[in-house]
């Protein structure tokens, strides 16, 4: 049977530390994963002048001059 002594060795601290290092490195990897994940992307130029373009026309003509449908 081995002797059970009070002190902890050194490769028993060294173990133990490395133990909790992987929760916190996964805990900062998490973080800067969700930081880049959030960050604003630029829009592809093209396709937001398209839009643009659209909604002018859409919203450029004249306005109705009275629904057809009742309002209360």
């Amino acid at each position: 049977m081995p002797k059970i002594t009070g002190r902890i060795g050194k490769e028993t601290v060294v173990a133990a530390m490395v133990w909790l290092l992987i929760p916190l490195i996964t805990g900062i990897c998490a973080v800067v994963w969700a930081v880049y994940v959030q960050r604003p992307r630029r829009g592809d130029l093209w396709h937001d002048s398209a839009r643009h373009r659209r909604l002018r026309e859409v919203f450029g003509g004249p306005m109705p001059e009275r629904s057809p449908l009742r309002t209360r």
